[in-house]
C-alpha cells in the first residue's frame, strides 16, 4: 500500500509545474493533462484561488480548485474522447492566449479563445471568448 501511495504522490508532484516555470510551460502542461484526462495533473496547473472570468469582467460562479476539479471530472467522464488542439498561441508577460479547437463533445469541433494569466507557476485567471 505504501509504495503505491508514494508512486501516486510522485506522479501528482511531478505533474505540477515548477513555481518558476514560464507561463507558456504552465499552460502547455495544462493542455497535455487535459488531453490525457489526467485530472490531478490538470488541477496542479491552477492556483487554489482560480477564477474564470467573462470579457466584461464578471467572475464565474465556479471559483477555486475544488470547483475546477468537480467540473472537469464531470466533463472528462461525460466526454471520454474530448481533446483540444492549439491552433494559435501568443505569449506576452504573464499571459498566454490560445485559440483552441475542442473535439469529442459532439459532431462538430468547437473553437474558443482562452486567455490564461499565470503567476508563480500557476494559472490564476482564465477568460474564454466563444463565438
Amino acid at each position: 500500500m505504501i509504495p503505491s501511495l508514494i508512486l501516486a504522490a510522485a506522479l501528482v508532484l511531478g505533474a505540477a509545474p515548477a513555481p518558476d516555470a514560464t507561463p507558456e510551460v504552465v499552460v502547455q502542461k495544462q493542455v497535455e493533462a487535459y488531453n490525457a484526462h489526467n485530472l490531478d495533473a490538470f488541477v496542479a496547473c491552477y492556483d487554489a484561488t482560480i477564477e474564470f472570468r467573462t470579457m466584461d469582467g464578471r467572475v464565474g460562479p465556479e471559483k477555486g480548485v475544488a470547483a475546477l476539479r468537480k467540473g472537469y471530472d464531470d466533463l472528462f467522464k461525460r466526454f471520454p474522447a474530448l481533446k483540444v488542439t492549439i491552433l494559435k498561441r501568443i505569449t506576452q508577460g504573464a499571459f498566454v492566449i490560445d485559440q483552441e479547437q475542442a473535439e469529442g463533445m459532439g459532431p462538430n469541433p468547437v473553437t474558443v479563445t482562452a486567455i490564461y494569466e499565470v503567476t508563480k507557476g500557476r494559472i490564476v485567471h482564465v477568460w474564454f471568448i466563444e463565438g
